[in-house]
């Protein structure tokens, strides 16, 4: 728990830096947002039906739109797919710096508080490295923890005809709950590599997956239970948001208001929980023995004797020469 606080207390005093990532963020969705608002704006044609969404969502009314209106939605869709590989580029690039703001290089640079360039420049440094890790955890990620969604599809097609659906459903949720399992262990590991690259500049992706692995299994309360701590805390939030969107009805613009101000309140809440998550891999890898790296042997190199100089068979043991 003490890196738990102590990655708090830093979080708290780099709310620009949260301030900062929740703007990005709220660009990258208003790209998409606005341009939605215009074409709904445009499709609906003064239509009523949509006011009954406001009270929850109905498939009929969002089916019967996308048939009519399916061709102007389409493209607004794959802009929401390319800006969700630029959030997740972004992700990516910003983690170099925010492991520089947990680090005590800012400290030691007389920075007194968060600034811009430092962090860009923290950013731009570990970029390159951190894309070549997250597609090593992507493929752990695929071959891992993908192999558990496949077994489970193949034993519930073999069950299918011998076990009713409620045994099916059970079978098919203990082989999700393995994926979950595994492909949650495997993100924290490629939190602690990026921590692991950082701190010892290390540039290999596949080295330092698997030294941060290591750690992670030698130390799993301190690591990946933290980690599942950090992922109920995030769950509680998205629970809170649901009960007052719940509470909160939907039928004046004070009220919508008011949600969207929750809503707000809920992302940036998010970007602080990322910030802490990365924050507390930090702290707990400084406070772990760290796992030594294999050494390949140093060759022997073989003895080298002088050779000795043949006796000249003219001369006796003493040198003289023999007449």
């Amino acid at each position: 728990m003490n890196a738990l606080s102590v990655s708090f207390r830093q979080t708290l005093r780099l709310l620009r830096l949260v301030g900062l990532l929740y703007g990005v963020t709220l660009v990258l969705s208003l790209l998409a947002a606005l341009p939605l608002y215009n074409t709904l704006k445009g499709e609906d044609q003064n239509s009523l039906a949509f006011m009954n969404l406001l009270n929850g969502f109905d498939y009929t009314i969002f089916s019967d739109f996308m048939r009519r209106s399916g061709p102007a939605i389409s493209p607004l869709m794959s802009v929401g797919r390319w800006l969700g590989v630029l959030y997740l580029f972004m992700s990516v690039f910003t983690a170099g710096g925010i492991l520089w703001c947990f680090s005590p290089a800012p400290a030691l640079r007389s920075v007194a508080r968060f600034q811009v360039a430092p962090f860009l420049s923290a950013c731009s440094h570990y970029v390159g490295r951190f894309i070549r890790l997250f597609g090593v955890t992507l493929l752990f990620v695929l071959v891992g923890a993908g192999i558990w969604l496949v077994i489970g599809t193949l034993v519930s097609m073999m069950l299918s005809d011998t076990m009713t659906e409620r045994g099916v459903f059970w079978v098919g949720l203990t082989f999700f709950a393995l994926f979950v399992l595994t492909a949650t262990l495997l993100l924290c590991i490629g939190d602690y590599a990026k921590v692991l690259m950082f701190s010892e500049d290390e540039h290999t992706a596949f080295r330092a997956f698997g030294r941060a692995g290591r750690l992670v299994l030698h130390n799993l309360g301190q690591t990946y239970g933290r980690y599942w701590l950090l992922i109920g805390i995030g769950t509680g939030l998205f629970g809170l948001y649901f009960l007052l969107e719940d509470l909160i009805p939907m039928n004046s613009w004070l009220t919508i208001l008011l949600m969207f101000v929750v809503q707000q309140a809920l992302v940036f809440a998010r970007v602080g929980l990322k910030v802490w998550s990365l924050g507390t891999a930090y702290s707990v890898y400084m406070t772990l023995p760290k796992p030594v790296s294999p050494v390949p042997p140093t060759p022997v190199a073989e003895p080298v004797f002088a050779q000795q100089p043949t006796a000249d068979p003219d001369q006796d043991q003493s040198g003289s020469t023999l007449v």
